[in-house]
């Protein structure tokens, strides 16, 4: 299916596509809210009857068209908690049998995280302990003006439904994992967004609680329910599983093509501060060392594409925003101005006030 970027990015595919079937559930929760869900596919180069092929995939700034129409037509009516009930197990593929067999919850939500961005290329998860907790921090990959709330609670909401369909509930309640009023106790979702107006109509239907206007996007666990059993609990499926998820991201990450192309690509839709080598060579699933290694190869290195990524960031605020030089130099993940001022000096040859007041500047760097 057709990408909506330039003809030398749309040769990076890889971890940039998602799979169709997503969409056309989507399109279905639409319709089924009563939206007229043929508006989702205008001006697209595919069409309902193309996603359902099993093996159809959307690439990600298409699919990021149509979430926005769609929450454009149904996110009052609680879209993402409609979706989120929708998106059942059996869809996420060979990642949801990887989940469903696990032995453990805490190897379920490892597959989870290991390969969430071949189902959700915009987010990634990190996962750490805090006391007697568990933290799920999601994470966004691209930046996705006015989605990015949709989405993670959609992924939320799904996580937390599939989590109380996959648990073994005998093995929960011996645990002290019995629900309690239809809750699982311990278990929250916490959300930036002040708290919409459909929620209410959801809250006695959701597992857990959904706590709003909170500093960031997480899920919390008791840590002993990492070791409650899942429902259908398969060593050896669950292995098989993996295998095959494993397959499918390093296939991704083959086609990715150029991987100087696919490292801007990535860079430039990801919100500032850009992250670090360490963090890019595990979005690659490589160690930092053979990336370092691959860039090379290509007589190049991370600093100076990211500095690429930083120096046309840094035009386009300039040239189109009435953004502080200091506020800027902040969005760009620059804590200190004058390493601002002067990366900007050694990329353009003009301060930035210089540069903003006018006359000859360099174009960005948009080529491969």
């Amino acid at each position: 299916m057709a990408a909506t970027g330039a003809d030398n990015e749309r040769q990076t595919l890889g971890l940039f596509l998602v799979p169709g079937v997503y969409l056309r559930v989507l399109s279905d929760t639409v319709r089924q809210l009563g939206h007229n869900d043929r508006l989702l596919y205008e001006g697209l180069d595919f069409t309902a009857e193309d996603l359902k092929a099993n093996d159809s995939r959307v690439f990600v700034t298409d699919a990021g068209l149509m979430a926005q129409r769609a929450l454009q037509l149904a996110g009052r009516d609680g879209l993402s908690f409609m979706l989120a009930k929708e998106l059942r197990v059996t869809i996420h593929g060979t990642l949801g049998f990887a989940a469903l067999t696990s032995p453990t919850f805490g190897g379920a939500l490892d597959s989870v995280r290991r390969y969430l961005q071949l189902r959700a290329p915009f987010l990634s998860m990190k996962q750490s302990l805090a006391s007697e907790q568990v933290l799920v921090q999601l994470c966004t990959e691209f930046e996705a003006p006015g989605l990015y709330e949709f989405l993670a609670e959609t992924v939320s909401a799904t996580l937390i439904l599939l989590t109380e369909q996959l648990l073994d509930r005998a093995d929960a309640e011996a645990r002290g994992f019995a629900l309690e009023d239809g809750k699982l106790p311990g278990v929250s979702v916490r959300l930036t967004t002040p708290e919409p107006a459909y929620y209410q109509r959801f809250a006695s239907q959701l597992p857990v609680r959904f706590d709003y206007d909170q500093p960031e996007e997480m899920l919390i666990f008791p840590r002993e329910l990492l070791d409650v059993r899942m429902r259908l609990a398969d060593a050896d499926a669950s292995r098989m599983a993996r295998e095959q998820c494993e397959f499918e991201l390093q296939k991704a990450l083959k086609d990715q093509g150029d991987i100087v192309l696919a490292i801007r690509n990535m860079l430039r839709m990801t919100p500032g501060p850009l992250p670090s080598l360490e963090a890019m060579a595990e979005r690659f699933c490589v160690s930092s060392r053979t990336l370092k290694r691959r860039l090379a190869d290509k007589d190049t290195n991370y600093r100076e594409i990211v500095e690429a990524v930083l120096k046309d960031r840094a035009i386009q605020l300039l040239r189109y925003t009435t953004q502080s030089i200091s506020e800027i130099a902040y969005e760009l993940g620059y804590a200190d101005l004058s390493n601002f001022s002067r990366a900007f000096r050694k990329w353009t040859g003009k301060s930035a006030s210089e540069f903003r007041e006018g006359g000859p500047d360099p174009a960005p760097e948009v080529g491969p």
